[in-house]
């Protein structure tokens, strides 16, 4: 006779059956316990400031430059129709920044003016991403660091798309606030050439930006100089 058959009508696995339960409740209990404290982590993005402002007055946070930049993502993508993984992207977008809830934000200028390394800075941000990481049940903490480093490397279509979007999103920005907040207007207009340059179905998107941002320009009295409407970069 089988043994299922034999043991059809006992409760000799009810004992194994409440302490595997047992066992997996704590296990998405502590799990829980860990997502609960990476995003306490993740709560200093709201106070992490950027180089920009709001319309409102108030220096613009990480965490608001990485919503607007999602939500892009997402109606881009889908007025585009692009043959990519949205939700991926979705996902990078959300995640490419949080390094700064450590990190705080490293102004791109100074990068670029030389005044701060950007071997130190990416050192800076992958001693911070592992920490990050830690924080996270090890499944979860390493799929936010792999969508971390997809950006950074920018290998991918999705990557890419979000690259381009996130300078397109700044460049945006820098519109919002108009002309009074342009410290570096050399800098600003062609920010977002090279990241569009390696997505080039944006560059309508970027033209539309700049038609905006040459208004504010001139709004100002600032120079618009002729190679500001091209898209340029350095190959």
């Amino acid at each position: 006779m089988p043994i299922f058959a034999l043991l059809r009508g006992t409760n000799i696995f009810v004992p194994y059956l409440r302490r595997y339960k047992s066992v997996i409740m704590k296990k998405m209990e502590n799990n829980l316990n860990k997502i609960f404290v990476f995003l306490r982590q993740a709560e200093k993005l709201k106070s992490t400031l950027r180089y920009n402002q709001t319309t409102s007055g108030r220096r613009e946070s990480t965490a608001d430059h990485s919503w607007r930049l999602s939500l892009m993502v997402f109606l881009v993508a889908e007025e585009l129709k692009l043959n990519l993984n949205v939700e991926r992207a979705m996902k990078i977008a959300l995640v490419h920044d949080i390094n700064e809830a450590l990190t705080g934000d490293i102004d791109a200028v100074k990068i670029a003016e030389g005044k701060f390394k950007k071997t130190e800075k990416e050192k800076l941000e992958l001693t911070a991403m592992e920490k990050l990481k830690n924080f996270l049940p090890p499944y979860s903490g390493k799929k936010v660091y792999d969508l971390w480093q997809e950006y950074e490397e920018g290998k991918t279509e999705e990557a890419r798309f979000v690259k381009a979007l996130d300078k397109l999103e700044t460049l945006t920005q820098l519109v919002d606030v108009g002309y009074k907040t342009y410290d570096k207007p050399e800098f600003i207009a062609n920010y977002a050439d090279c990241s569009v340059s390696k997505f080039p179905v944006l560059q309508e998107m970027l033209k539309i930006i700049k038609q905006n941002l040459k208004r504010e320009f001139e709004k100002g009295k600032i120079l618009w100089k002729k190679e500001y409407d091209e898209c340029l970069c350095d190959k």
